[in-house]
């Protein structure tokens, strides 16, 4: 038997496992079961931010971006939300293509002081996360025609729970056309998010 030829053992090691590094990436950068074709688009809005200055859809063109409902004193599922966004911003902090918006649907409590506020407390970056105001039959427009979703005050009226609104975290490209929408109260679902975020970010040109 001829003496083994390490060179090649070792250039066959090597291709091996860069093989399997490539499989890796490739699987790590597909879309999950949730991320949708592009049929409907986001709408167009214009509100008010926290800092105070008005905010257009318009700074989004171009952008892959999330977006949830909440409002400051919601006792429910509102924190948890907040949260989720929380971690999605820390995973992309500083990325210039990558946005987050938040809406409330208290307007008439949550003002741009008070979103200020409610951001603080998420960390939420001036320049990434922007947390959105103004009239309220403006917003509820917004969220039910425009991302065809559920927000109305709750007939019952119990301090904490005074809306009922959507919990789901939406994910809109950077053609401005919706992609996922995932349950912001299951850690599953969001983990979808976050694949699908890196998939949109990792292959814009498949958007």
């Amino acid at each position: 038997m001829k003496n083994f030829d390490w060179k090649i053992g070792l250039l066959i090691l090597l291709t091996g496992g860069g093989l399997i590094v490539l499989g890796y990436r490739v699987f790590a950068s597909r879309p999950s079961d949730k991320f949708l074709p592009p049929r409907d688009s986001a709408p167009s809005f214009t509100f008010q931010d926290r800092s105070g200055r008005m905010f257009s859809s318009s700074e989004l063109k171009g952008k892959v971006w999330a977006v949830d409902f909440i409002f400051a004193h919601c006792a429910g599922s509102c924190p948890m939300i907040s949260s989720q966004m929380s971690r999605l911003q820390a995973e992309w902090r500083g990325n210039v293509d990558f946005r987050m918006v938040t809406f409330t649907v208290d307007p008439e409590r949550d003002t741009a002081e008070v979103l200020k506020a409610y951001a603080q407390d998420y960390r939420a970056e001036d320049n990434q996360w922007f947390f959105l105001t103004g009239k309220k039959a403006d917003i509820y427009n917004t969220i039910g025609n425009g991302f065809h979703l559920t927000a109305y005050p709750n007939p019952d009226a119990i301090p904490g729970y005074e809306f009922i609104h959507s919990t789901r975290i939406l994910l809109v490209d950077a053609n401005n056309m919706v992609r996922g929408m995932y349950d912001g109260e299951d850690d599953e679902s969001v983990k979808k998010l976050h694949q699908d975020v890196k998939y949109l970010m990792s292959s814009r040109s498949h958007t």
